[in-house]
């Protein structure tokens, strides 16, 4: 459960969608989305586990210090280019 309430909390606080989330964790759309309603990883090898954690918390600070995130409302061609910039650390 405490991965669903992070997953909810980054999504409302950040403006992020399952599928932004998805291209973000590199993972398909189904599997975030389980991760969202179920509240669990699953099966995760370990190492997927730590670079998920990871990335939460990554969500998380950024949420935090308004480091790009919340999205801005954008179209669908510029959230994704904005989310890949913000990624990969280029300036937005």
């Amino acid at each position: 459960m405490i991965v669903q309430k992070r997953l909810l909390r980054i999504m409302k606080r950040g403006n992020l969608t399952v599928a932004d989330l998805a291209r973000w964790f590199d993972r398909p759309h189904a599997t975030v989305r389980g991760w969202v309603e179920g509240g669990r990883i699953g099966l995760a090898a370990e190492m997927d586990r730590v670079y998920i954690y990871t990335e939460m918390g990554n969500l998380e600070r950024r949420i935090i210090a308004k480091d790009g995130l919340p999205v801005p409302r954008l179209k669908t061609s510029e959230r994704l280019a904005y989310l890949e910039k913000l990624k990969n650390g280029k300036s937005l």
